[in-house]
C-alpha cells in the first residue's frame, strides 16, 4: 500500500476526495498510488477533469447520472455478493481466506460509494481561478504550474488532504522545454556523457523550481488558525532512483518542506554494514505526523531520525 492511500483511507470521508492521484504524462500506465490490496489506482491526467472535478457545479442532469451510476455499482456489489456467497459454501480453508480477501474489497468499495452519496449535495467551492482555453493540449512546461495551481486550491478548500503527482515522461514536442532534444527517460540513462547531462539540468531545475513556487504559495496562504498552509502541510518531492543511469535507488534525493518539521537542513543516512536507512522511515513519520496512530509501515524499522517537530 503507497503511503499516500494509507493517509487517504485515515482521511475517509472527510474531504470529497479522499485522495487525488495525478500525473501529467497522458500516454502512460505508471502510477504512484496503490491499494492495500495491491491494486494500482489510476491517476488523473487531464487538468480539465481535475478542475471539473474540483469546482464544476454539477447540473441536474450531471447529478442525476452521478447518483444512477452511484446505484448501479450497489446493483452490481449486490449481486456479486450473492453469487459468491453460493459460491462459498463448497470451498476449503484457503480459497475461503481469498474469498474473504475479496469480501474486503468489496467492503471497501461500498464505503468509498457510500461516502461519494453524501457529497453529492454539498456545493463545491466558488474560486475565480480560471484554466487556459485547451490546457490538455499545452506542453509539460507549460502544464506543471497549472497542476501546482489546483493542488493548491484542493488543499485550500479542503477538498482533499492526500495528494501526489507524478512527472514520468515530457510528452510531445519534448516538453517546450528549450535546447533539450531528446525523451526525459533517455536523458536520465546519460552514460555520463556532459551533452546529455546539461539537457537532463534544464528539465530537472525547472521541476525544482516549479516545487519552490509551489511551496511559495502555500506558505503565503493563511489559514483561520493562524497559521500558513505549509505549516499544517507536507510537501515531499523525490524520485525513486538516485542514479537511473545506473538504475540505483541507494542515497535517494528526498526533500521535505512544511508540515511544522525543523527544516533548512541535509541529513545523510549512510548505509552501516548491511543495514540501510529504509524511505519508509520517513513515511512513518510523517503518517503519524498526519495523526495515524502506527508504529510502523511497510519495510519501516521505526520513525526516521533527526526530524524534528517545531516546538
Amino acid at each position: 500500500m503507497s503511503v499516500d492511500q494509507k493517509a487517504a483511507h485515515f482521511v475517509g470521508g472527510k474531504t470529497r476526495y479522499p485522495s487525488l492521484s495525478l500525473d501529467s504524462d497522458r500516454g502512460n500506465e505508471h502510477t504512484l498510488s496503490w491499494s492495500n490490496k495491491g491494486n494500482n489506482i489510476q491517476p488523473i491526467r487531464s487538468l480539465e477533469k481535475l478542475y471539473r472535478m474540483l469546482f464544476k457545479k454539477e447540473s441536474h442532469l450531471s447529478r442525476g447520472l452521478a447518483e444512477r451510476e452511484l446505484t448501479d455499482r450497489r446493483s452490481i456489489l449486490d449481486l456479486a455478493k450473492t453469487q459468491a456467497d453460493r459460491f462459498k459454501k463448497g470451498l476449503g480453508k484457503s480459497d475461503c481466506d481469498k474469498l474473504d480477501q475479496y469480501f474486503t474489497s468489496v467492503r471497501e468499495f461500498e464505503k468509498r460509494i457510500e461516502q461519494s452519496s453524501l457529497w453529492l449535495d454539498k456545493d463545491k467551492p466558488v474560486t475565480g481561478y480560471a484554466l487556459p482555453e485547451g490546457a490538455d493540449s499545452l506542453t509539460l512546461k507549460e502544464r506543471t504550474p497549472l497542476f501546482y495551481d489546483l493542488m493548491t486550491l484542493a488543499l485550500q478548500t479542503d477538498s482533499t488532504r492526500v495528494i501526489s503527482l507524478a512527472f514520468t515522461n515530457l510528452g510531445k514536442e519534448n516538453g517546450g522545454f528549450e535546447n533539450v532534444k531528446q525523451g526525459y527517460h533517455t536523458l536520465s540513462h546519460h552514460g555520463q556523457v556532459k551533452s546529455a547531462i546539461d539537457e537532463l539540468s534544464i528539465i530537472e531545475t525547472f521541476h525544482i523550481d516549479q516545487y519552490s513556487r509551489f511551496l511559495e504559495k502555500l506558505k503565503h496562504i493563511i489559514e483561520p488558525c493562524g497559521k500558513s498552509l505549509l505549516d499544517s502541510t507536507m510537501a515531499l518531492l523525490g524520485s525513486g532512483m538516485s542514479n537511473a543511469n545506473s538504475h540505483s535507488n541507494r542515497d535517494l534525493p528526498i526533500l521535505l518542506a512544511g508540515g511544522g518539521f525543523v527544516h533548512g537542513q541535509h541529513r545523510h543516512y549512510a548505509r552501516s554494514g548491511k543495514q540501510s536507512t529504509p524511505l519508509c522511515n520517513l513515511y512513518l513519520s510523517m503518517l503519524q505526523n498526519f495523526g495515524l496512530e502506527i508504529d510502523h509501515f511497510n519495510t519501516s524499522t521505526g520513525t526516521l531520525t533527526g526530524l524534528e517537530k517545531i516546538g
